[in-house]
């Protein structure tokens, strides 16, 4: 996937800081989604691993809103392409912003 982005958005009522990603869509004919990984790099200089943040079933469509962040944190994001047959892409570019502070 090309041309991710992400936009943090601060807490509204009822809900804490989001970070929302989009990306250009895939055009081939046998993708079946995408999976979304992400770390926190904003609260220590040790490198964190990658973890899958998307459910099980790939995300349809180019876009994808992470509730699950702390505020002040920083994140850093990447997604793959799912064919139909299971075989993932290599991951994008990174993307990242700062939960921000209420």
């Amino acid at each position: 996937p090309k041309g991710l982005a992400a936009v943090a958005t601060a807490a509204q009522s009822g809900s804490g800081p989001a970070i929302d990603l989009s990306w250009l869509p895939g055009a081939e004919a046998n993708l079946a989604g995408y999976i979304v990984y992400r770390r926190d790099v904003g609260t220590s200089s040790a490198v964190v691993a990658w973890q899958r943040i998307s459910p099980a079933q790939p995300v349809v469509g180019p876009g994808y809103h992470d509730p699950n962040v702390q505020p002040g944190h920083t994140y850093a994001y990447s997604v793959t392409a799912v064919d139909q047959d299971g075989h993932e892409s290599a991951r994008s570019a990174e993307a990242s912003d700062t939960a921000p502070v209420p």
